[in-house]
């Protein structure tokens, strides 16, 4: 996505191309969503201690609200806000395509999320080490800690490996459970912004209970049209969790899922005019940078004793 903004502004992206940028938005968003399923491993949660899922949880929910929340204090474009506390909290640039549409989100808010969430990840796995050794983190604790915190898997692979081969399949184990999240989320955010257009439209009436069921019938429609690909990414990762055709073909699969998301995150940038990243000015980058610190404050200060109290 960053080569698409730096070829976009500095070759400029020509009126000729832009059906392509659009078309290429549009056809490998929904394909690399849905091939996205692939990475989902449920069997693995299996490993996981007893009260690792709610712990998961409550982190992700701390990460998402914080930056929600502080993207109003700072007037941080509500789109903006959104797209890194997706990013943050749940699976990096790979939420941040797949959300981007759901919520009708613009270029520009894409372009600056990916940023954003792209400069704090690496920022973590520089420092994460240091955390470690200081405060002699076992293994289990520290690839806990990358996984539940850092925002994209690439950089908690890279961050847990300080602890060895071990660190780094719990870190990807933990960091399975926030990908899991990512329909759910989907789905009431697409149900959320389609009430909001629906009533803005005029599609979805204010009114009381004879047309209740009319009115949640047109949001449940609105919400299917803007993320009919969801389903399909949930029976995707059903399918590679428990299917051995599918599990067998997983290795194929899994880079053309990479492959079809970074087209699309291309041709986002290539429709991004970088004035309007500049003009957003630091207050996206301190709202990604504070929300990561609460939330691996919140790890090292609340999670972390109970892996003491377990040994």
């Amino acid at each position: 996505m960053i080569l698409g903004i730096v070829l976009g502004n500095v070759l400029g992206p020509g009126a000729a191309i832009k059906p392509g940028v659009r078309f290429t938005t549009s056809l490998f968003i929904p394909i690399g969503i849905i091939l996205y399923g692939t990475m989902l491993q449920f069997e693995r949660l299996s490993g996981l201690p007893g009260f690792a899922i709610a712990a998961i949880l409550l982190g992700m929910a701390t990460f998402y609200l914080v930056i929600l929340l502080g993207g109003r204090v700072l007037k941080v474009d509500a789109g903006t806000g959104l797209l890194i506390a997706a990013g943050s909290a749940i699976c990096g640039a790979s939420a941040i395509a797949v959300l981007a549409p759901v919520a009708g989100a613009r270029s520009k808010d894409t372009s600056m999320a990916v940023i954003v969430i792209t400069t704090v990840g690496l920022t973590g796995a520089i420092l994460y080490p240091l955390i470690c050794d200081f405060l002699s983190m076992s293994t289990m604790s520290y690839g806990f800690f990358c996984g539940s915190t850092l925002q994209q898997i690439g950089i908690v692979k890279l961050a847990a490996s300080h602890l060895g081969r071990e660190a780094s399949k719990i870190a990807v184990t933990v960091k399975m459970v926030r990908i899991a999240m990512l329909a759910p989320i989907m789905m009431i955010l697409a149900s959320g912004v389609s009430l909001a257009s629906g009533k803005a439209k005029g599609a979805v009436p204010e009114v009381k209970q004879p047309r209740a069921s009319a009115r949640s019938m047109s949001v449940m429609r609105l919400a299917t049209r803007r993320a009919w690909f969801v389903p399909v990414f949930v029976c995707m990762a059903f399918l590679s969790s428990f299917v051995q055709p599918v599990m067998n073909a997983g290795p194929v699969l899994r880079p053309v899922a990479t492959i079809t998301l970074s087209l699309a995150l291309a041709s986002i940038g290539l429709a991004v005019d970088f004035d309007s990243i500049k003009s957003s000015g630091s207050k996206p980058l301190l709202l990604g940078f504070a929300g990561w610190a609460i939330a691996a404050g919140f790890f090292l200060f609340v999670t972390m004793p109970l892996f003491s109290l377990g040994g």
